[in-house]
């Protein structure tokens, strides 16, 4: 089990699920790692409770996978689950920016361009890791201010494995600063108040990060059966 620091809060609960989410998505547990109640809680020195607890939630956000008489795993997202996913958000997303641009008021505008400009920092000084943390919160802001509930849960649910997902696709050479324009054209199309245009960016930024994903797996899948062979 790799090390990772303990929790000095009383938020137990709580911590021990974001550290164990944070490990899963950063790639620190990678997929189709063991996880153990008894390891992590010695490795959080905390009790088994809150452990078995932040297991349970990330497997219905879909990064555990209990397997019967076996026990849990990190999840391993195959290209399916992936393409699934990209499919929803194209057409969720796409509507929660239609709705922003309906909704936006100038203190909405000006928490966006906050994060554009600190994202463009993070891509010029290459710290992926924080422009990724920046790039799900820019999306997050957007589906808050669609001002569907019924949209945001659904994104909701599956938070955790499009912020997995986008992990992964900003470690592509080049992809952070496509996606980094591409916000910036998304922005600029709320500025507008023009809600076609950013729909239509919106699906369009969707599908970039799919075709950019689908290409990175499949050149992966080529490379391994020529090492095979």
């Amino acid at each position: 089990m790799k090390k990772l620091e303990p929790i000095e809060s009383s938020l137990i609960s709580i911590k021990v699920y974001e550290i164990i989410r944070e490990a899963i998505i950063s790639g620190k547990f990678p997929p189709g790692m063991k996880l153990t109640v008894d390891d992590l809680s010695k490795e959080l020195k905390v009790s088994r409770t809150p452990v078995k607890e932040a297991l349970v939630r990330l497997e219905r956000e879909g990064l555990v996978e209990n397997i019967p008489r076996r026990g849990m795993y990190v999840a391993r997202i195959s290209i399916e689950d992936a393409l699934e996913i990209y499919e929803l958000r194209e057409i969720l997303e796409g509507l929660a920016a239609r709705k922003t641009a309906e909704n936006i008021n100038e203190e909405n505008l000006k928490l966006l361009k906050e994060i554009v400009k600190k994202s463009e920092n993070y891509v010029k000084e290459g710290d992926f890791k924080n422009y990724s943390n920046l790039d799900e919160e820019f999306h997050k802001i957007i589906w808050n201010i669609s001002k569907n509930k019924k949209l945001f849960k659904i994104l909701e649910n599956i938070r955790s494995v499009i912020r997995l997902l986008m992990t992964s696709s900003v470690n592509i050479p080049g992809r952070a600063q496509s996606s980094l324009l591409e916000h910036k054209k998304i922005l600029s199309a709320f500025e507008k108040r023009d809600s076609d245009l950013a729909e239509n960016y919106m699906r369009e930024h969707i599908r970039n990060v799919k075709e950019i994903v689908l290409k990175a797996y499949f050149d992966r899948r080529k490379e391994d059966l020529s090492n095979e062979s």
